[in-house]
């Protein structure tokens, strides 16, 4: 599991061994997703919106293709130490969850933002009659 960027996994799979990539730029939850002073205690004071989820590419270009079968995956964090409540820890895991899964499940050359936020607007509804608390 590569979380310290992105060498390690590189490293690793150019050594023939499988990856999860879990980069702690893109992939840990449990930090702000917004300046909004208004947003429930989370880690230090790195941001982390939704956009910058979106721009997680796992598999590197600097990969040749053989070893980027070793790329197994990609895995979100989200450490709940300060998380006392399922309620938080909804709100810091949705909208975000919605947009590492595209992330992991379609080729990046077919990504499109500006289509998953238009797209998102379905699934908060879903959550909405869920009981889901996401951050709109």
């Amino acid at each position: 599991m590569s979380w310290r960027g992105t060498q390690g996994g590189i490293a690793a799979a150019r050594a023939n061994h499988d990856v999860v990539m879990a980069q702690t730029d893109f992939t840990y939850f449990d930090y702000y997703q917004s300046r909004n002073t208004e947003e429930p205690l989370a880690i230090g004071n790195y941001l982390l919106p939704l956009d910058k989820v979106y721009q997680f590419e796992p598999v590197q270009r600097e990969l040749d293709p053989a070893d980027s079968r070793r790329i197994l995956g990609i895995q979100g964090q989200l450490w709940t130490q300060f998380i006392p409540t399922l309620f938080h820890l909804e709100y810091m895991a949705f909208p975000r969850l919605a947009a590492l899964a595209e992330v992991a499940w379609t080729p990046a050359a077919q990504r499109d933002y500006v289509s998953f936020t238009g797209r998102l607007w379905v699934q908060e509804q879903r959550w909405r009659i869920l009981g889901v608390n996401f951050r709109p």
